[in-house]
């Protein structure tokens, strides 16, 4: 037995040494240096910062990428195959191990310096050598890292200390991500996973090597980490399945994946309802549809005369237009815990399926990657998803009109704007709509943006607020509606407005309101995926890496203007005019120039800001007062 392990040891060598002979030869050929790596080369005359011994651990093969000195480096050539002749006394040695190694296995774990996620052989290289042969994914190690000096021009290094900072309490050990915003995007979700409860005895370093497994048989758009970090972000963690299972996840996530692989680009935004072409080329991409089964998905907390109720309103108004044409239905107190086993049990066989509320996109994604027969909209700002497209308004329309309402009502020439700081991403595309509105009407008007006392999903806090512009001379202001706290009558599903303030901060009259009309956008959005419009999202997401969303306003008649009865007929008229320029699109609210709270000028003078710096603006106007 032993001397047949030997043979075949033998024969193993001869065919490493070739494999080792060929790479050696290819690299050199193209200009390359074609022997292993070596640690003390690559760190040159560099110090490090510091030695680090890290706990022994299970290592992915892959990633030992050479050995710690030059000399030991010239016995291998770049993939780790061995360059010695058969008859050596290295070759003797390499044999014997290999025999051991198909005998009984090769078990004493080898001795590696990390480096920037590499990992380096001390002692070991020819066990490696035979391991990487057997094409054998991991190895036991004993670790010490090795940390470089900073060097913020050096965008590895600047990431590595992303890494070192995340690894004092992350889960997964050596995870190379590129940014170190991903690195902070990944301590989120371990948060959320671990405020949630992780699994008893898991081993999150298996996990990750499984995952690394998996993704080396599947379309390798991403870099290791950052796809692992998106299938985190998609199905948490692979506790509990199979590679193959992994696999069949990472095989529907590529079309994600090729996404985020792809340089970031405006989306495309369908700013209108539309009919298919006439005959051609492009109408024949689209298909006409007799009927449709359309879904509605609702978080928790919908109520008659809510937020999620003027959905629900709105998916009766679409339901009554088409009659038996449409069957809908909806499926409602939704969570992301609960929504993807909800929508697989209610919504699996939906043509259309309509995501009211953002906070359910994650796991409405993955329900769209392993349904792509479904069309799958959510409600939201345009988003880095491939498969589910967004619908959303252009609210600042309304925003500006309402803006103009105020700036002719008031006396003092102070108006407030009401809304909660907020300290995540804030899009500012509202607050300066509605101030370029008062400024349209009232060039010399002070806009007050006021924070004080104003809490994010507390809206009986704008109250605080009100009696804080009140105190600084507002007579008008726009804020959120607060049930049971304004006296002044108004009209059904408005849930903001613009009104008189007295003294004390108290609405006294309304004035105008934004509102959506659900009714009409679901009519429009169910009437265009029928008639073969919405194809074109389709079309889209096969053939752009951009993302799709409609992103309809006033003109479409999905956002209206509401105007009370307190204006002079002067006013009334110029308002309703300004609405109809904005609805047909002969008017931009953001005509320039226009400038922010640094000076810059953002929109130049006689020119239009486009519709996508619209949606991502984050800045604020130059004239509008912030009060904290």
């Amino acid at each position: 037995m032993e001397a047949r392990f030997n043979q075949q040891a033998r024969f193993n060598y001869d065919r490493a040494n070739r494999l080792g002979q060929r790479e050696l030869s290819a690299r050199i050929a193209r200009g390359q240096r074609g022997y292993l790596a070596a640690l003390d080369d690559i760190t040159g005359d560099t110090h490090p910062v510091a030695y680090m011994k890290q706990p022994q651990r299970e290592i992915s093969l892959s990633r030992v990428a050479g050995t710690y000195t030059t000399s030991r480096a010239r016995s291998f050539a770049d993939n780790f195959m061995p360059l010695h002749p058969p008859l050596s006394e290295f070759a003797s040695k390499w044999i014997s191990l290999c025999a051991i190694h198909m005998s009984e296995g090769l078990r004493d774990p080898i001795q590696v310096y990390e480096y920037l996620w590499r990992y380096y052989v001390v002692e070991g290289n020819k066990r490696v050598s035979i391991l990487k042969y057997f094409d054998a994914p991991t190895v036991q190690a004993e670790i010490t890292r090795v940390v470089p000096q900073l060097d913020e021009g050096d965008p590895d290094t600047a990431v590595y200390y992303a890494y070192l900072s995340y690894d004092k309490k992350g889960l997964f050990k050596n995870i190379q991500l590129s940014s170190k915003q991903k690195y902070e995007q990944l301590s989120r979700i371990e948060a959320r996973l671990i405020r949630r409860g992780l699994p008893v005895d898991v081993n999150f370093n298996a996990m990750y090597l499984q995952f690394e497994a998996a993704y080396g048989q599947a379309r390798r758009p991403l870099p290791l980490g950052d796809a692992f970090l998106e299938y985190l972000r998609i199905y948490g963690l692979p506790e509990g399945v199979v590679i193959s299972q992994v696999k069949e996840r990472i095989d529907l996530l590529a079309p994600q994946m090729e996404l985020l692989s792809q340089p970031e680009a405006e989306p495309e935004l369908v700013l209108s309802p539309a009919e298919p072409a006439a005959p051609g080329l492009i109408s024949r991409l689209f298909s006409q549809r007799r009927s449709a089964r359309v879904v509605f998905a609702y978080a928790t907390g919908r109520e008659e005369d809510n937020w999620l109720g003027a959905h629900e309103a709105g998916r009766r108004v679409m339901q009554e237009a088409f009659g038996e044409q449409v069957m809908s239905s909806f499926v409602d107190n939704l969570t992301p815990e609960n929504v993807y086993d909800r929508l697989n049990e209610e919504a699996s066989g939906a043509e259309l399926l309509l995501i009211t509320a953002s906070t359910l996109t994650l796991p409405a994604l993955r329900f769209a990657l392993e349904h792509p027969d479904c069309l799958t909209l959510v409600y939201s700002r345009a988003r880095q998803d491939r498969r589910v497209s967004t619908y959303y308004g252009r609210y600042y329309e309304p925003m500006f009109l309402c803006g103009a309402a105020a700036g002719m009502a008031t006396r003092t020439g102070r108006i407030a704007y009401i809304t909660p700081r907020i300290t995540y991403r804030r899009h500012t595309a509202d607050i300066n709509a509605f101030g370029l509105g008062v400024r349209s009407v009232r060039p010399e008007a002070q806009v007050l943006l006021v924070w004080r006392g104003v809490l994010p999903d507390e809206p009986e806090t704008s109250i605080q607020g009100l009696q804080a512009a009140a105190s600084l001379g507002a007579d008008a202001a726009y804020t959120p509606l607060v049930k049971g706290a304004m006296r002044v009558e108004m009209p059904e599903h408005v849930f903001s407005l613009v009104g008189r303030l007295n003294e004390r901060g108290e609405l006294v009259q309304y004035l105008a309101a934004p509102q959506w009309d659900w009714g009409q956008y679901y009519t429009e959005i169910v009437r265009s995926y029928l008639n073969g419009s919405l194809d074109i999202l389709r079309i889209i997401d096969q053939g752009d890496p951009s993302v799709a969303g409609l992103w309809w306003g006033l003109g479409a008649g999905v956002l209206r203007f509401l105007l009370g009865k307190d204006l002079n007929t002067q006013g009334e008229n110029l308002l309703k005019y300004l609405r109809d320029a904005i609805g047909r699109g002969h008017f931009n609210p953001f005509h320039g120039p226009i400038r922010d709270q640094d000076g810059i000028l953002r929109v130049w003078e006689n020119n239009d800001l486009k519709p996508y710096d619209i949606l991502e603006m984050e800045w604020l106007c130059d004239f509008i007062q912030v009060i904290e």
